[in-house]
């Protein structure tokens, strides 16, 4: 099972008490209900309150976000290594973690942040990706994962 958890906000949330606002943002969610496999995505939005809103797609996610590879009893996830088209987050983009492999019932969690320019100014978005490989509990990211990789970067 796979849940993106999308976060976005204008420089209005980027500092003092839209900071701290952003920061109690939760990670993770339950899961919604659906056959394996699927992606559940939650995007809140600062101009919406930050509420969570959900969608729920059967299948895996496109390569064109996360490479995913079953292979021995293990699988192996890399979020894609070009960020949104509109995005860049100030990291060398030649350096990347490698693949994380995961074994059954193992759960990961990989974080990313971007930043766009417009001409009205500047957007922010941080990506949560949580992969679960075999446990099927809604609770299954509530909890701390197996494997955490933190690619954020000062916007």
């Amino acid at each position: 099972m796979v849940q993106w958890v999308r976060v976005y906000w204008t420089k209005d949330s980027r500092g003092g008490p839209g900071a701290v606002r952003r920061g109690l943002l939760p990670a993770a969610f339950p899961l919604a209900e659906a056959e394996p496999p699927f992606v559940h995505e939650v995007r809140m939005l600062e101009w919406n309150g930050f509420s969570p809103s959900t969608s729920v797609f059967s299948g895996l996610p496109p390569r064109s976000q996360v490479e995913m590879t079953e292979s021995d009893g293990c699988l192996r996830v890399l979020p894609a290594r070009n960020a949104p088209e509109w995005a860049r987050n100030g990291l060398d983009p030649a350096w990347r973690p490698a693949p994380v492999a995961m074994r059954p019932r193992q759960t990961l969690r990989w974080q990313i942040n971007h930043r766009r320019t417009t001409e009205r100014g500047w957007y922010y978005r941080l990506d949560t990706l949580n992969v679960s490989y075999g446990n099927r509990t809604a609770e299954v990211f509530l909890h701390p994962p197996t494997h955490r990789v933190d690619e954020l970067s000062r916007l």
